[in-house]
């Protein structure tokens, strides 16, 4: 059997990448038990390197971590990382465990054999395989371009389990792997000082935040390994060691600020050692507060500078409101990441800036700190995931529009030549960057192998200015299907639509339906406001109609300025959350568009149940919704002639309706409008029969009358915590109507 280069021949290789800075990528193709001997044999060869094996299976004597695991590794130091793919290929995961390899290090890549690859099912297609597609169906478009990505890459060294390639040995001497191996990491006073004068600069210019005016924020964006959350530590440290400053910190994710910290930390270390006074370094720290985003904005602490980390992964609304809280901010995000993309961050973010701290400045870090500048795995990872795709040149758009401004053609794409045509491909990749700050590179492969999505693009001489992609939903004939689904004990993976409608709008044959959801709709920066989107969403109608849709449809949060887009091009309102959505921060509502005479019963069917339903939810979960919206959304609706004769408690369904709320299949707030009106109604007559007692009528008041939220009641009813206190409210409500009519209330 073939086996790997010999120890020597790696200990000298991966000698000369430590000297240059350069990470190395050995590519070992092959079975699943030759490739995990050969990732034993490098190991073996190289045991003095901080190692970590991301595999589905056991390949090393210590246990592997779970591909699952990945994005964990974001903010830590590795010098060998073990990839096996033979468990599936995650891109977000790829991206974030590549990124922790040190300068000098290797990236070991298991991976079955070039030609069989290809044609293997991957079992992390899974998470774009919607329902019914199994994921051994679906297209392999996304690993055919990796391959290819990484077999024409001159910097990767590939090992055939049949036999090795031509290898030639690095000439010449070499620094012993040790000299460059801990590039003096461990070393405090390296943690206190910027290692670049890019660095240094930024972390002046986050100083002179501090110190200068208010309302005028830092904006600073990098890609990976530039040593962003390093510059916020260096900067915080200085300022504790000022004194007399509270700064707070704030991230998606605690973890994500563990570099801030350690940086920090050292700054204050170095301070002590340097003037020879004895001081509490932890002390220090303890001005240095971390709170999550939302918590940052419910209990608002005062703060002299606050430093967002990772700002592309925190709803726009929070951070829009954080703007509006604190004085002096710090925003940070990595130009392309895997919780959000700092590029469509600075992009879509800049109109609240102007409009909010016109006076903002934004700055850049561009020499890297872990590796240096040419390694070759940064350049790979940047192809093979599409990390520095962008959008045609602004000043070739408007030149294209200005010499041929009637030159549109909308044409969809088809996909298979999309994989062959790379300059299309890295063009839309980079407008839907800018169309949402947090896409990830799941969405490339989603892009590319998605069983349901379409792709509708608009070019104007040769450059992509526009593009749509829709997902196909419904189509559930299945009644016990419908059934778990309204009852919320399915959620067949990508039907967020026809979901939607019948788990929480309460309309059960809405999965019957077909449904083309827009995903994605987005228009060239240089070309807003021209009514390119409306021309997209106008040539989507006549091919729905020719596919048989019933209805076309978006959901998203809800702002003015989107409601106002999507009403104009003839979408209505047809659903809105009870609750804010964990990526936009707004409320997420979903319009629709009837395509056929079945698709337009349904809408006005979702119209009257919204309108009937919106008074209720206004007083209670929606409370807190920007009035202007509410406005905006029941002056789209019909108007009911009596809020209790509209109400779907009137219609055949009430009692399917009920008893899925009461049996625990579906949520307060999507039932709250139908139990105010059966309450309202049956209170008294429950009362006098004694089928509720006093106490019994009391939370029933406090919870669908009065809209208190559940948390708050828990200890005024003496129940430990909100479920437990929704399971009696459940049995109350179940006594309360247990005598009640089959049809009506």
């Amino acid at each position: 059997m073939a086996s790997v280069p010999d120890a020597r021949w790696l200990r000298d290789r991966h000698a000369s990448a430590c000297a240059r800075g350069h990470r190395l990528t050995l590519w070992l193709r092959g079975s699943p038990e030759w490739t995990a001997d050969g990732a034993r044999r490098i190991v073996a060869a190289l045991p003095e390197l901080d190692r970590i094996c991301l595999a589905e299976r056991p390949i090393l004597a210590e246990p592997s971590r779970p591909l699952r695991s990945a994005t964990r590794l974001l903010g830590s130091d590795l010098d060998l990382l073990i990839l096996d793919v033979h468990g599936g290929f995650d891109p977000d995961g790829f991206g974030a465990a590549t990124g922790a390899i040190r300068g000098g290090g290797l990236l070991v890549l298991l991976t079955p054999p070039v030609a069989e690859w290809s044609r293997l099912p991957d079992p992390q297609a899974e998470r774009i395989a919607v329902w019914p597609f199994d994921p051994a169906g679906l297209s392999r478009r996304f690993i055919a371009r990796l391959i290819a990505v990484l077999e024409s890459d001159p910097d990767v060294v590939r090992l055939d389990q049949g036999g090795l390639e031509s290898i030639a040995a690095p000439t010449g001497s070499v620094p012993s792997a040790s000299a460059h191996d801990r590039l003096q990491r461990s070393m405090p006073d390296d943690l206190a000082c910027p290692s670049t004068p890019d660095q240094a600069q930024v972390v002046a210019a986050i100083l002179k935040t501090a110190h200068g005016r208010a309302r005028r924020p830092l904006v600073l964006t990098a890609h990976r390994g530039r040593g962003k959350s390093a510059a916020l530590g260096l900067a915080a440290g200085r300022l504790l060691i000022e004194g007399g400053r509270r700064l707070v910190v704030t991230a998606p994710r605690r973890e994500a600020v563990e570099t801030l910290y350690r940086h920090a930390e050292a700054v204050l270390s170095a301070a002590e050692r340097s003037t020879g006074r004895t001081c509490d370094v932890s002390t220090g720290l303890q001005s240095l507060v971390f709170h999550a985003p939302a918590e940052l904005l419910e209990h608002q602490p005062e703060a002299d500078l606050l430093l967002v980390d990772e700002a592309a992964g925190i709803p726009a609304p929070l951070l829009t409101a954080l703007l509006e809280r604190y004085g002096r901010i710090v925003f940070a995000s990595t130009v392309h990441g895997y919780e959000g993309t700092g590029r469509g961050f600075e992009i879509r973010f800049r109109d609240t800036l102007e409009r909010l701290t016109p006076d903002w400045r934004a700055i850049g870090l561009d020499t890297p700190i872990r590796w240096a500048a040419d390694d070759p795995l940064e350049c790979l990872v940047f192809r093979a995931l599409l990390l520095d795709a962008a959008p045609a040149a602004r000043e070739a758009v408007l030149e294209a529009a200005t010499v041929d401004p009637t030159g549109l053609n909308a044409q969809w794409l088809d996909r298979d030549a999309l994989l062959r045509d790379e300059p299309t491909l890295r063009e839309l990749f980079g407008l839907l960057v800018l169309a949402h700050y947090q896409t990830r590179p799941l969405d490339l492969r989603m892009l590319l192998d998605g069983p349901n999505v379409r792709l509708l693009v608009l070019r104007q001489a040769g450059h992509l200015v526009g593009t749509l992609l829709v997902a196909e939903e419904g189509g559930m004939l299945d009644p016990e299907l419908r059934a778990a689904i309204f009852c919320g004990r399915r959620r067949p993976r990508g039907h967020l639509l026809p979901q939607t409608l019948s788990a929480h709008a309460g309309l059960p044959e809405a999965p019957v339906h077909r449904y083309w959801r827009v995903i994605r709709i987005v228009v060239h920066p240089a070309l807003t406001g021209r009514g390119l989107g409306r021309r997209l969403l106008a040539e989507l109608e006549p091919a729905a109609r020719t596919e048989r849709i019933d209805l076309l449809g978006a959901s998203f949060g809800a702002t003015t300025e989107l409601l106002e887009f999507w009403q104009a091009c003839g979408f209505l309102p047809a659903q809105i959350g009870a609750s804010r959505n964990a990526a936009s921060g707004e409320h997420a509502v979903v319009v629709l568009r009837a395509i056929s005479d079945a698709g337009e019963r349904l809408l006005e069917d979702a119209n009257r149940r919204l309108a009937s339903s919106l008074p209720v939810w206004l007083a209670g979960p929606l409370r807190e919704l920007d009035p202007e919206i509410a406005a905006m959304l029941i002056g789209a609706l019909p108007v009911p002639d009596s809020a209790e004769c509209a109400t779907h408690a009137d219609s055949d369904g009430w009692r399917f309706e009920l008893e899925s709320f009461v049996a625990g299949h579906r949520t307060l707030e999507a039932s709250l409008p139908l139990l105010s009106v059966l309450t309202r109604r049956h209170l008294a007559d429950a009362l006098r029969t004694g089928r509720i007692d006093r106490r019994e009528s009391a939370l029933l008041v406090a919870a669908v009358l009065q809209y208190h939220p559940l948390t708050g009641l828990a200890r005024r009813f003496a129940a430990r915590g909100r479920e437990a206190l929704l399971e009696r409210l459940r049995q109350v409500c179940g006594r309360l109507f247990a005598r009640l009519p089959a049809i009506r209330p």
